[in-house]
C-alpha cells in the first residue's frame, strides 16, 4: 500500500512538472547558415535531414542559461562541426506545438542569419544527411512552411546588408 502511495505521489509530481513545462513552452535557437562558393555570386544554405526525413536548419535548445550567441556557437558546432562563422541579423521566430510525454507543448525557435567561409560539414548523430543548396532549391526542400518564411527573410537581410551595412553587427567566432 505504501508503494502505491509513493507511485501516485511521483505521478502527480510528474504531471505537475509536465503541466508547468507546457505553460512555459520550449525555447530553441536556430541558424540559417550561408556559404558562398568561389565560383558563384549566389549563396548556398546548409539543410539538415532528421531521422524522420524532415529537412530544416540547424537549431537546438538553450542550455544552462546560455545567451542566444552561445547556443548558436554550440549548436552549429555540434550539428555541423563548423567552427568559423559570423552571426549577423536576428531573422525572426517561428512557433509550433510538439508533443512531450503525451502533452502538447508550445515551442518557439528564434533564428539568426549566419555566414561561413567553409562548406565542410561533420554531421552529428542527430541527423542522417545534409546538403548545401541555393535559395530556390532550399525553398523546395524545406519541410516546414515556417522555415521557408525564415529563409525568405534572407533576401531582405541581404538587401539590408548592402544598403544599410551600418545596421549589421556581426559576431565573429573562430575557435
Amino acid at each position: 500500500m505504501r508503494n502505491l502511495g509513493i507511485i501516485l505521489e511521483s505521478l502527480i509530481r510528474y504531471k505537475e512538472k509536465m503541466n508547468e513545462r507546457r505553460k512555459l513552452g520550449e525555447q530553441s535557437i536556430g541558424a540559417v547558415i550561408a556559404y558562398r562558393p568561389s565560383h558563384s555570386l549566389h549563396k548556398q544554405f546548409v539543410l539538415l535531414k532528421s531521422p524522420r526525413g524532415d529537412w530544416n536548419f540547424v537549431k537546438g535548445h538553450e542550455e544552462n542559461q546560455e545567451t542566444d550567441h552561445d547556443t548558436l556557437k554550440r549548436e552549429i558546432f555540434e550539428e555541423t562541426g563548423i567552427t568559423s562563422f559570423n552571426i549577423f541579423n536576428y531573422l525572426g521566430n517561428i512557433k509550433y506545438k510538439i508533443m512531450k510525454a503525451g502533452l502538447p507543448v508550445q515551442k518557439e525557435v528564434k533564428f539568426y542569419y549566419v555566414t561561413t567561409d567553409h562548406n565542410q560539414v561533420i554531421l552529428s548523430n542527430e541527423h542522417v544527411d545534409y546538403i548545401w543548396v541555393y535559395y530556390e532549391q532550399a525553398r523546395k526542400l524545406l519541410t516546414f512552411s515556417q522555415s521557408n518564411l525564415i529563409l525568405e527573410k534572407i533576401m531582405n537581410t541581404a538587401y539590408c546588408m548592402i544598403k544599410c551595412c551600418h545596421e549589421v553587427y556581426p559576431y565573429r567566432n573562430q575557435n
